[in-house]
């Protein structure tokens, strides 16, 4: 709780990762959002309901999990941590009908892309490729957005907590969507997150190597 003669600017001045909650500072809802919340599920739900209706990908899914079996925990992980609850409405209504679609859809779909289009390199540049694909999806389309309960207790994506686990506290049907400059709200912030989130150790080391010699003159 912010003390009466702290307000929201002043906490967004530092770098604070802690939930936000300030019945004194409610926040102003933001008109015009291309991302909205859907009804809540769980992780392994949503999961299965993308392999379900994404067919096309399967093969691209399967050839993903035999060359890196860590990349199930990875998925189920990354489920954990966005679920299906924020959806994107496309800005083209020719798009999909214009039907909304999960932030987890898109990112799996900009991953396993990713993944299959560097088919021809290593295996670790692949896992490379998917990751980053996945991550930097995930950063573009949920940087500037902050879901906030009606007592104010607010969820980021660059803050490290898994909405999955955050949603199981509130009520997810009276959480709403806003913009935010707030820190946890960032670009970098969201992408860095995500990453520790969903790469688990030595997988993270192995991408770290990666990088460094595709940085290496």
């Amino acid at each position: 709780m912010l003390s009466p003669e702290r307000t929201i600017e002043d906490r967004d001045a530092g770098d604070w990762d802690a939930p936000l909650h300030d019945r004194g500072h409610p926040p102003e809802p933001v008109a015009g959002t291309f991302i909205s919340l859907a009804a809540a599920a769980a992780p392994a739900d949503t999961l299965r309901r993308f392999r379900l209706s994404q067919a096309d990908l399967m093969p691209t899914v399967r050839r993903l999990e035999l060359d890196w079996p860590c990349s199930v925990a990875m998925m189920r992980r990354f489920a954990e941590y966005v679920t299906g609850v924020p959806v994107y409405h496309p800005r083209d209504p020719e798009s999909r009908s214009g039907s909304p679609i999960p932030v987890l859809f898109l990112c799996l779909q900009k991953g396993l892309g990713a993944y299959d289009a560097a088919a021809d390199e290593s295996d670790d540049r692949r896992l490379l490729a998917f990751v980053d694909g996945l991550c930097q999806e995930a950063a573009r389309l949920l940087s500037g957005i902050a879901l906030f309960t009606p007592d104010n207790d607010c969820w980021m994506a660059g803050n490290g907590v898994a909405l999955h686990g955050w949603l199981a506290t509130c009520d997810a049907r009276g959480v709403t969507v806003h913009r935010s400059q707030r820190r946890g709200a960032s670009h970098q912030r969201v992408l860095s997150a995500i990453g520790r989130y969903v790469v688990l150790a030595r997988e993270r080391a192995i991408l770290e190597r990666v990088r460094r010699a595709d940085a290496t003159p």
